[in-house]
């Protein structure tokens, strides 16, 4: 008997107990946000008899009714709570809490409530009870299935929750008219809320049952406290009475002045950081208590199935052990705090992973007395406190003088007000005309820009970095401080890098200073690197350097504050409005260098609309490229051959993305190969049931790869030679598949990631998809055939860009307009590309 787990994790029925059951649509699209959450449907034997047990019903049918069904639904919880503190809902799978935080965040309501109820473990799921104590003779846990277990009769038939969904978009394209739709949705949910009631009832009799077979008591969790901290209370009461004031007396959204919505926005951003690390914990604590060593291997985070080898190293106060694990799917690197979800203890910090030999080094005390961890669980939580100051005294000064008003904070009340950049244009005209040298265009706007937001986008290969370093160097020029941010060390010198040697081609000293840790800083005899924000502030303030550069929580402090004339965001399209609005109140103007077509901002939490956005997709709203008056689009790639250009600009830049003419001279020639030319290729390699690793695709990578070498290659310049390993990038959605590329082809072959490879490229590219269909895809359709992903894979290639994957990727059954879109733009690849016709069959 484990506790906590199957059987041992059922709390003592109470009176008040509740049995909860959603219905949702995940193809309404609605106020900026997918998917709607219907009815929330409750039963409550307490209100009613053992026979007929009361039910209600709340509806939303909108998005205001969504919103107002949830808070009703949570209204009565609470209530029912505090009439009995020791009720549980009672769910089948993990969908409810699930729609429950999503909710909380989208609506930004309740949040409180919600919180109490999850740290009280009040949700209890009864899938979870049942997969890790009862073994079924079907083929799914589905409750469905279990029904014939205890009898249940439903009194709706349905062939399953897809039904409701069909009846109610029915109900939607009636005109909502037709009630009896909405009332056989109604006793369907109500079916599911009492087949939960009798399930558990059921559970508990099988409890008892073991009890007496076994001989031993299976052991109840143990009751938890629901309520926070003092500080976080205090926190939270300054931060509501803040947004009160900054919504008091808004109109709906659709009826709200462009001031009055972005007032109501940087009312949403105030809490966006305590959203977000919300959403951290719930994943830490989910690991660490809810899930087997069978389902931490398949997920993303942890390290599953670790055997302990030998002792590695020492050091005066540590032990360094190395452990074993099979290839997988994990987000831990040195450096990483890890935890053993078997003790709830810490396991150690990471000193090194080699992912090719599947080995792990972690440092432990010596005096450490814990056992070797089977399993490890990541923590990544950095504490936000210095953005969330920035945007609260932004808030503030919002509250008491008006979003327009002159003053402080222009840049940022700008970036909100999705304010064009004044740049000396006439309003409303384009910044720049299609044909103009934009780099000279952005360097002259570098100079100038009048206390607002220039955004850059830069599709691949058309010099966003470069340029951004020529206007950095151009202010330098012209005497003016300029700050630079990302959200890495890396990429943030990767610009100080540029530069420099903009600096140097033009004749312009830069001196300059990053605030980041020596292993991680760009430290170099021309730029100092300190561990200390203070020491950079002091740097800037007398002006001992003229640029500076940290990460978003050095921006954001407060001392910091209208500190530089400048700030570039790298990345932007990967870095949160929020965290942008928090830096921007550093500079008097900001420039945003980006692309939100490439890869995406890393959000976890959910929230209200528009909250969740970067800072260029803010900007962009539902345009997919910079529209020409409100910034600028980098319209030539330096690097596509116009083969591949064709799909890139079709797909992901509204056809605005041109080559530039000399690249077509760019060519391979694998005479004998079944790979030559420029392009697209599709390679179908027919597989089944493999998720995160594939061996045929592998085996047909490794095949195709080996023709090329050797193959003739034309660079852009017109220059021929012979194709090498390094000339390949070789990418993969997951990391068991790009261990499995890396065992099978040459040592030092370039292998990794999509993440890996942002800001490479080579003459070729094989993109491995992996997953045999879609279904299986270990995170969803939504990762696998991600827009961003297929983007930066494919336009990694100069010349030749070779997908590999099964047919049955083609064969979706998308779920959501979203989903729609995804699977669209891998069928176009496959439209667009050349089918290779293997001469080899796959074994």
């Amino acid at each position: 008997i484990e506790a906590g787990r199957g059987l041992a994790a059922l709390p003592p029925p109470s009176l008040g107990d509740l049995f909860f059951d959603m219905e949702g649509d995940p193809f309404v699209e609605e106020g900026g946000a997918d998917g709607l959450e219907y009815l929330f449907g409750v039963i409550e034997p307490a209100g009613g008899t053992v026979e007929q047990p009361a039910f209600h019903a709340f509806w939303g049918l909108d998005r205001a009714g969504e919103k107002r069904a949830f808070e009703e639904f949570i209204d009565q919880v609470m209530d029912r709570l505090q009439k009995d503190p020791d009720l549980h809902i009672y769910h089948y799978a993990s969908y409810e809490p699930s729609a429950v935080k999503r909710l909380m965040g989208r609506h930004a309501t309740r949040e409180d409530e919600v919180d109490r109820l999850l740290r009280g473990d009040v949700f209890v799921d009864l899938f979870s009870v049942v997969k890790h104590a009862v073994r079924v003779s079907q083929d799914s846990y589905s409750i469905k299935k279990l029904e014939p277990l205890y009898e249940f009769k439903r009194e709706v038939d349905l062939k399953d929750a897809g039904s409701s969904i069909v009846n109610f978009e029915l109900w939607l394209d009636g005109g909502g008219t037709d009630q009896a739709l909405l009332d056989q949705i109604r006793d369907y949910n109500r079916d599911d809320c009492v087949s939960t009631l009798r399930l558990r009832d059921w559970l508990e009799e099988r409890r008892l049952q073991a009890e007496r077979e076994f001989g031993a008591a299976v052991p109840r969790p143990e009751p938890q406290e629901g309520e926070p901290s003092g500080d976080l209370t205090r926190d939270r009461a300054e931060v509501e009475a803040l947004v009160a004031r900054l919504t008091a007396g808004l109109p709906p959204m659709e009826e709200r002045s462009p001031e009055q919505q972005a007032t109501w926005l940087l009312a949403q951003l105030l809490d966006w950081h305590r959203r977000e690390d919300k959403s951290t914990w719930w994943e830490f604590f989910h690991r660490m208590e809810e899930m087997t060593e069978e389902e931490l291997l398949e997920d993303r985070g942890p390290i599953a199935n670790l055997s302990y080898e030998s002792v590695v190293g020492e050091t005066r106060q540590s032990l360094v052990h190395r452990y074993r694990f099979p290839r997988q799917e994990y987000d831990v690197g040195p450096g990483s705090g890890v935890h053993d979800p078997a003790t709830g203890e810490s396991a150690g910090s990471v000193e090194a992973i080699d992912e090719e030999n599947g080995t792990i080094d972690l440092k432990r005390s010596k005096k450490s007395t814990a056992p070797h961890p089977t399993s490890i669980v990541p923590l990544h939580f950095i504490g936000a406190s210095a953005q969330h100051g920035s945007l609260m005294r932004i808030g503030q000064w919002v509250a008491d003088n008006g979003m327009d008003a002159p003053g402080a904070y222009r840049a940022a009340r700008d970036l909100l007000l999705r304010r064009p950049p004044r740049v000396g244009q006439p309003s409303g005209q384009p910044l720049a005309e299609h044909g103009d040298d934009l780099l000279a265009a952005a360097v002259r706007f570098a100079d100038q820009l009048d206390n607002s937001v220039l955004p850059i986008q830069g599709p691949p290969g058309s010099g966003k970095t470069y340029t951004g370093a020529r206007m950095i160097a151009q202010l330098v020029a012209n005497e003016k401080q300029v700050g630079i941010t990302a959200n890495s060390h890396k990429v943030i010198g990767n610009l100080l890098k540029g530069t420099f040697e903009a600096g140097e081609e033009r004749g312009v000293t830069v001196t300059a200073m990053q605030k980041a840790d020596k292993d991680k800083g760009w430290d170099t005899d021309v730029a100092e690197c300190t561990e200390s924000h203070a020491v950079l502030q002091r740097a800037l303030a007398s002006h001992d350097v003229m640029v500076g550069a940290g990460t978003a929580w050095l921006w954001a402090r407060e001392e910091f504050a209208d500190l530089i004339d400048v700030l570039f965001v790298d990345e932007a399209g990967q870095m949160s409005l929020a965290n942008v609005v928090a830096v921007a109140a550093a500079a008097k103007s900001v420039v945003l260098l980006g692309d939100p077509a490439q890869l995406e901002q890393p959000v976890k939490g959910s929230h209200p609309p528009g909250a969740a956005a970067s800072a260029l997709e803010h900007l962009l709203g539902d345009a997919q490229t910079m529209p020409p008056e409100r910034g600028l689009f980098l319209e030539t790639t330096w690097r596509l051959h116009p083969n591949l250009c064709r799909f890139t600009s079709e797909v992901f830049y509204e056809g605005r993305l041109e080559p530039e003419p000399h690249l077509s001279v760019q060519d391979l020639d694998a005479a004998d190969g079944e790979l030559t030319g420029t392009g697209l290729r599709w390679v179908a390699v027919p597989h089944q049931n493999n998720k995160n690793e594939s061996p045929e695709e592998v085996r047909e990578v490794r095949r195709l790869a080996d023709g090329l070498i050797g193959a003739r290659w034309t660079d852009a310049k017109g220059q021929v030679r012979p194709l090498e390993w390094e000339d390949i990038l070789f990418v993969a959605p997951y990391n068991a598949q790009v261990a499995a590329l890396a065992e099978l082809l040459p040592p030092g072959a370039r292998v990794g990631t999509v993440d890996r490879f942002q800001g490479q490229e080579a003459p070729v590219v094989f993109y491995s998809m992996t997953t045999s269909s879609p279904d299986l895809a270990p995170r969803g359709i939504e990762f696998l055939y991600s827009l961003n992903r297929l983007n930066v894979a494919t336009s990694r290639a100069r010349g030749l860009a070779v997908i590999v994957g099964s047919p049955g990727l083609l064969k979706v059954r998308a779920r959501t307009p979203s989903q729609i879109r995804l699977a669209n733009a891998l069928c176009r690849a496959v439209e667009l590309g050349q089918a290779v016709d293997l001469r080899v069959p796959i074994g």
